[in-house]
């Protein structure tokens, strides 16, 4: 790879956009594993697209120097299939927090993993609404009870679980106290033909007391080598394993073929648009 592209990775757009993160914020370490990975594939600013949602973990977009669209709280993932649509050549990222997929964005997170789209999606798990002042997420607690919040707490959502359950191609979790593995999980997504999941623990250091770095390095365990990753019946066994003994698995945790046949490009190019009358359309908006 050219140094002079290589550089582009490396560098930021903070001088235009500050940083905003609270330090110690684990979305940092997202940004430079995505910036290490993105390095390791090889790819350009042209040839990715980076689709953020609301929330902290929506800036990321405008830290790195690739083509980026902010989009609505919980769309991240419909506008990257949209993009996805268009254009099949993208290596197309979708942006999010845990509050912003599991909760007002669930229903595109169901239907993308049953549609397997080659999109990667990357989950900056907390378990809280950092932008706005540290409200329990569907992820509060993180597999265990907030016991620092008095109110009652439903049961924990699991991304992994739901991801599996709707039919996602390739589960993941990593840790963002362990960028080097992070950058790993982030390159294995972004090849897997299909809909990929990395789920990173990311804690909030200003909002969420309980799940502190130090939380998760005592839970966060590596997935077994002996882990068949292409067996669904062996993902749903290591995770039983890991609830059992109280354990977050981090690492491939599934990973089959994509069955699906190769999207067709919808006909949005501009050699295609020229061909259809667009006046009847624009006639009524003038």
């Amino acid at each position: 790879m050219p140094e002079a592209t290589k550089s582009v990775w490396e560098q930021n757009a903070a001088p235009r956009h500050r940083i905003q993160w609270c330090p110690g914020c684990g979305d940092f370490a997202v940004l430079n594993s995505l910036k290490a990975a993105l390095t390791t594939l090889e790819l350009t600013p042209t040839e990715v697209l980076l689709v953020g949602g609301i929330g902290c973990s929506g800036q990321i977009r405008n830290y790195l120097n690739g083509n980026s669209f902010y989009g609505t709280h919980g769309g991240a993932l419909a506008y990257a299939l949209g993009a996805k649509m268009v254009n099949p050549e993208l290596t197309v990222f979708a942006l999010a927090g845990d509050g912003d997929t599991l909760a007002i964005g669930i229903e595109n997170f169901v239907h993308i993993s049953r549609r397997d789209p080659d999109i990667t999606l990357v989950i900056m798990d907390n378990g809280v609404y950092g932008l706005t002042k540290g409200q329990d997420s569907p992820s509060a607690g993180l597999g265990h009870p907030a016991k620092v919040s008095v109110e009652e707490h439903p049961p924990f959502l699991d991304p992994v679980k739901m991801a599996l359950t709707c039919g996602a191609t390739f589960i993941a979790q990593s840790f963002s106290g362990d960028p080097k593995h992070t950058t790993e999980m982030l390159v294995e997504a972004v090849r897997h033909k299909g809909f990929a999941m990395v789920n990173d623990f990311s804690p909030c250091v200003t909002y969420n007391k309980f799940n502190t770095y130090d939380w998760f390095r005592a839970h966060c365990e590596m997935v077994p080598g002996g882990h068949d990753p292409s067996s669904e019946d062996a993902a749903w066994e290591l995770i039983r394993d890991f609830e059992r003994r109280e354990k977050l698995p981090v690492g491939i945790i599934f990973r089959k073929p994509r069955e699906k046949a190769p999207a067709k490009r919808l006909p949005m190019w501009q050699a295609e648009l020229e061909r259809i009358d667009l006046e009847p359309m624009l006639k009524g908006l003038r």
